[in-house]
This record gives structure tokens, C-alpha cells and sequence, in this order.
């Protein structure tokens, strides 16, 4: 087969109004009400959120017509990461063969080396081009992604909840009450797991979790890096006594030598999902600070990366699980792919709310109960990524996002 040549790469940043209630990380760990005077000082543990829900979709088209779609993960300034793809990475991709991924993914992750360019806004950027190239070689040879990643180790996923927000401070008895009517409504609805969003108060925060695993079978907890050390083992072995399956950025990811200490001392595994490359993954590997690597998809570099991380995590005998906290579903049919070619994954993120990019593709099917265990989300057998994107309905979202910048 003659390889066929990118021949046109777009990106469309998306912003949606939710539906429903804010984005759960946004309302856990918010730039918002963040207090100055106790310490670990909260203003430097609170990220950026978009009053929207953000993403950026990729397209590329290949010299036989093929199209191909990929995602960037863009909870913030999604135009920026547009302006990335359109002004740095098309100039590198089109005209490179379709069927030599990893050479254009090193090349674009080499551009920007000297000015900074192994996480954050470039990595997003590079992951939504290269998903859209394996959706492409994927549509192009007529087989699914997971087939040309070695083969699926399973047809169906387990999926947890994503996520409950902790009760949050000053809220009482009717905040605990509200985190487990959460848990109740998940549990009616057939789920058997849930992650829950602490980094509240030490105390607030196991009570909050006590109030999940009182109704679900499993929980995880999510503390996005806002314990200093001392609190995240004090945390932690509270989530030892409750049964937690892990604990997931106990404290901020630049600090390798407490997650180091966490992992010696603690007896539920350390998981973390900001590792945006392999590079980093070893580091902590090495240092035997992690049990649980969670690479996402649309922020490690895509798959050629997500993959990557997943074998170093499996050759030190460690687990692998797309992180899936928010986006559309090119970005779960995409860590879906991944997750069914990773030999070392036990379970996978799911957003529970009603999504409002919900529109921009169909052929993805809702998660079902499993017997008698978790949620489970089936692997797309279709080529490529294994779904159908509305092409018109993005090129419609994106223009109205355009609008509401200028307006």
C-alpha cells in the first residue's frame, strides 16, 4: 500500500454551557474562595476552570480522503491550544505519511524544545493531532486502533464514577448528607464505584468518604495535590481504615521524594494523572513513588504516548488507566482504545454528568452494570477510534465559540 500524506490539519476549540451543576473538579479545587492564611496556603493549591466546558477537536484529512479525529484536552483557553495546532503543528504534519506516527509524534514534540514543551499547553496540542492520526491509519486500513496498538486484552472496560465532590467546609451535617445522597443517586443508577474529590480538611474529607463507602463498594479519593505530607498520611491511612482503592495526588506532583515516602508508608496504592510523558513516568517509577500511572489521552502526548507510559508502568510491575475527569467522547473513545490494549489496567475514569459535547459524535454506547462488579464501557470495534463525528455540529459549536469571543 502506497502511504497515503496528511494533506490538511484543523483544530476547532469548543467551549458549551454545562448542563446542570459546574464541572466536579471545578467546584472541589477552584481558583475561587481560596484562602490565603492557613497553610498549605490554598491559593497555591487551586487550578483555573473555564465557566464552560471546554475541548478542542482535530481534524485531519489524508490525500485519499480519509478523514481522521482527534481531541486536546483544553479545560482552559481552548483557543490557545487551537492557535498551537493551527501556527506550530501544522506546518510540521502536513505532508508526512499517515502511516509513520511516531516519527511526526517525536517531531512535533522536539519543536519546542527549548522553550518548553514536555506537558501542559504543547503536549494537549501534540495528543489531539496524534489521536487524529491513528483514527485516520486506523479508518485507512479498515481495523480499529486497539487492533493496531497489538490487539484488545478485553472487549468491555470497568469504569468508575468521576466524580463526588468532599462536603465541603462549614457545611455541617447537611453537606455529608448531600455527598451521600450523590452516592445513593449513583448507586440506583447501577454503579458500584466512585472517586470523590477531597482536599477540604483532613477531617472533612474522611468523613466524606466514609459517607460513599457506606453506599458504594468502592471509592477512590482525589485530593489534586492539596496536602502537604504530614496531612496526606494522616489522610491516608484513614483511607486505609475505610478500604479506599487509591489515593490519587496526595500532594503537589513536583515533590517525587513525598510521594516516594507516601508509597513506603501507606498500604493503598499512590496513583497520579498529571504524568504528561514517559520521562516522567520512569522518574517516579524509579523512585518506586507510584502504584497507579494514569496518563490522559488528550493531555500525555496522545496514544503513541498514553501507551508509551502504560508499558513502562507494567515493566515495573505497576498499573496503567486513562485519566477521563471531562471532555467529549472522541476523548473516551480514544482512552477507550487504549485502555482495552493495556495489559496492566484494572478500572477507568467515566464523567457522570450529562454531557453538552455529548453532541459532536454518536456510536459510543453508554456504560451498562457488570455482573455483579463494576460499570462496564464497551470497546469501539469500528475502524479507527470507532465512532462518528458530526462534522457540521463541530464546525457549529466552534463558530458559535468564536462568536462568544468577539462578542
Amino acid at each position: 500500500m502506497t502511504a497515503m500524506k496528511v494533506v490538511s490539519v484543523e483544530a476547532f476549540p469548543l467551549l458549551a454551557e454545562p448542563i446542570g451543576e459546574r464541572y466536579w473538579g471545578a467546584r472541589a479545587w477552584s481558583t475561587s474562595g481560596a484562602a490565603l492564611g492557613t497553610y498549605p496556603v490554598r491559593a497555591r493549591r487551586r487550578y483555573a476552570y473555564s465557566a464552560t466546558i471546554d475541548t478542542v477537536l482535530v481534524r485531519v484529512e489524508t490525500s485519499d480522503g480519509v478523514v481522521g479525529w482527534g481531541e486536546s484536552k483544553a479545560p482552559v483557553a481552548a483557543r490557545v491550544t487551537a492557535a498551537l495546532v493551527t501556527e506550530l503543528l501544522v506546518p510540521l504534519v502536513v505532508g508526512s505519511s499517515v502511516d509513520e506516527i511516531a516519527v511526526t509524534w517525536e517531531r512535533m514534540y522536539a519543536a519546542m524544545r527549548v522553550r518548553g514543551h514536555d506537558a501542559g499547553f504543547w503536549l494537549e496540542a501534540v495528543a489531539g493531532v496524534d489521536i487524529a492520526l491513528w483514527d485516520a491509519w486506523g479508518r485507512t486500513l479498515g481495523q480499529p486502533v486497539h487492533s493496531l496498538l497489538g490487539g484488545g486484552f478485553r472487549v468491555g472496560v470497568p469504569v468508575y464514577a468521576s466524580g463526588i465532590p468532599a462536603a465541603p467546609a462549614g457545611s455541617g451535617d447537611a453537606g455529608l448528607a448531600t455527598v451521600r445522597q450523590t452516592a445513593q443517586r449513583l448507586r440506583d443508577a447501577g454503579w458500584t464505584a466512585a472517586k470523590v474529590a477531597i482536599g477540604v480538611t483532613p477531617e472533612r474529607d474522611l468523613a466524606s468518604v466514609a459517607e460513599v463507602a457506606a453506599v458504594l463498594p468502592t471509592v477512590y479519593a482525589d485530593a489534586a495535590g492539596q496536602y502537604d505530607v504530614r496531612q496526606a498520611l494522616r489522610v491516608g491511612r484513614g483511607l486505609q481504615d475505610l478500604g479506599v482503592g487509591f489515593f490519587e495526588m496526595p500532594v503537589p506532583p513536583e515533590q517525587l521524594d513525598d510521594y516516594r515516602l507516601l508509597a513506603d508508608r501507606l498500604d493503598l496504592p499512590i496513583a497520579l494523572d498529571s504524568l504528561a510523558n514517559r520521562y516522567q513516568a520512569l522518574e517516579f517509577l524509579r523512585a518506586g513513588a507510584l502504584h497507579v500511572l494514569q496518563p490522559d489521552v488528550c493531555r500525555a502526548g496522545g496514544i503513541t504516548e498514553t501507551m508509551r507510559i502504560a508499558a513502562l508502568a507494567d515493566a515495573f510491575g505497576a498499573q496503567a488507566t486513562p485519566h477521563v475527569s471531562i471532555g467529549s467522547a472522541v476523548h473516551f473513545a480514544a482512552s477507550l482504545q487504549c485502555a482495552a490494549a493495556m495489559p496492566n489496567i484494572e478500572v477507568m475514569e467515566h464523567w457522570i454528568v450529562e454531557n453538552p459535547l455529548a453532541a459532536v459524535a454518536t456510536d459510543l454506547d453508554a456504560p451498562l452494570p457488570g455482573p455483579g462488579g463494576p460499570m462496564v464501557r464497551t470497546v469501539p470495534t469500528a475502524p479507527g477510534l470507532g465512532i462518528t463525528v458530526d462534522e457540521p455540529t463541530v464546525r457549529r459549536l466552534a463558530g458559535q465559540s468564536v462568536k462568544e469571543c468577539h462578542a
